[in-house]
């Protein structure tokens, strides 16, 4: 993909764990991991915090990135971030307004699984 400059703020990541939840995200939120996936290598980086992750146990990862795609609420960061096995734009978008996002997410049946202030819920 080159290289990427993140500038700082909030980020939306959407992906799938394709039935393997716990472990997929136990994985992405070491720092000690063989780097493979696009998110490996934003995760890497020091800087990076993960806030919150949000669950849906249906499979709309790709219909849920057309939602950032076409929506004002984020800006498409960089063209196949998360998306080389599927026909995306990206999977990964800088957010304009958090609040927003939330809104959306919860609209579509999201719920957080994960946020920072309480760890696992």
């Amino acid at each position: 993909m080159g290289k990427i400059l993140f500038k700082k703020g909030n980020y939306i990541y959407i992906g799938s764990a394709k039935g393997c939840l716990e472990a997929r995200l136990r994985r992405h939120l070491r720092k000690d991991k063989k780097v493979y996936w696009h998110i490996d290598y934003l995760l890497k980086s020091e800087k990076v915090q993960i806030s919150q992750i949000w669950v849906i146990n249906k499979p709309i990862e790709c219909k849920t990135a057309g939602i950032f795609n076409r929506n004002f609420v984020g800006t498409m960061v960089k063209k196949g971030f998360g998306s080389s096995d599927c026909k995306c734009l990206s999977h990964l978008f800088y957010l304009k307004d958090r609040e927003r996002t939330e809104k959306i997410l919860e609209k579509k049946g999201f719920c957080v699984y994960y946020s920072l202030s309480n760890s696992f819920i």
